[in-house]
């Protein structure tokens, strides 16, 4: 799940460089795979975070539990992750793109156009800038978001649910926000962890938001 308050080509693998040595084995190394896609996951999927935030971005220090379920969006299908404590994402079904967020009261809090996305495919020294029209439905309007970034790394996180393989995303966006995100699209996960800040020049002020995966429960058969 995505999100840019609570939310793209490659470089050369020629032989055998220094960064391959570091990412993989001493020696001849196999360039780091591409990833076009996150794997979908079956609706009903419970995903359980512990998040610590403070600030702009809220004061919270506990779990955020996200249930994976069907929705809809100005009439169209799309694919919602929601949260009694965080509000509801809405995700294009194939590209997983943000298209708008919820709050926990079920009333739309922004929409983005075109949808906010990871950089697919993904690829190791990838760097990407988007820029996306924002509207906030509370305020009645809207504005141009910039986004930059790169796909830093790929390597392996552990966290209370497990270790992952995981792509290291880094972005910053022109309101002052920046975010680190670990994800796995492979085992169809989104934010394995995450650590956002937000400067005092933001125009909510300064925040600090830190994430990571406790448990994953698939639906039974």
């Amino acid at each position: 799940m995505m999100n840019t308050s609570h939310i793209v080509h490659s470089a050369g693998w020629a032989g055998c460089g220094l960064a391959a040595a570091l990412l993989f084995t001493a020696g001849c190394a196999t360039p780091p795979p591409t990833v076009e896609k996150i794997a979908s996951v079956p609706m009903g999927t419970v995903t359980t975070y512990h998040r610590k935030s403070s600030g702009s971005l809220g004061t919270f220090d506990g779990k955020v539990v996200w249930t994976h379920a069907p929705g809809s969006w100005q009439g169209k299908p799309v694919v919602a992750w929601g949260a009694p404590q965080a509000g509801v994402a809405l995700h294009e079904p194939v590209n997983f793109g943000v298209v708008a967020t919820l709050q926990p009261s079920g009333q739309p809090s922004m929409s983005y156009d075109p949808p906010f996305n990871f950089p697919w495919p993904l690829e190791v020294g990838k760097r990407w800038t988007t820029d996306h029209k924002v509207t906030r439905f509370p305020a009645g309007d809207s504005m141009i978001l910039k986004v930059t970034g790169r796909v830093e790394s790929l390597e392996e996180i552990t966290v209370p649910a497990g270790t992952f393989k995981a792509y290291k995303l880094m972005w910053a966006n022109s309101l002052g926000e920046s975010e680190t995100r670990w994800i796995s699209p492979g085992d169809g996960i989104a934010t394995v962890k995450r650590h956002v800040e937000r400067r005092a020049t933001h125009p909510l002020g300064a925040g600090v938001l830190d994430a990571e995966l406790l448990s994953r429960v698939l639906p039974a058969k």
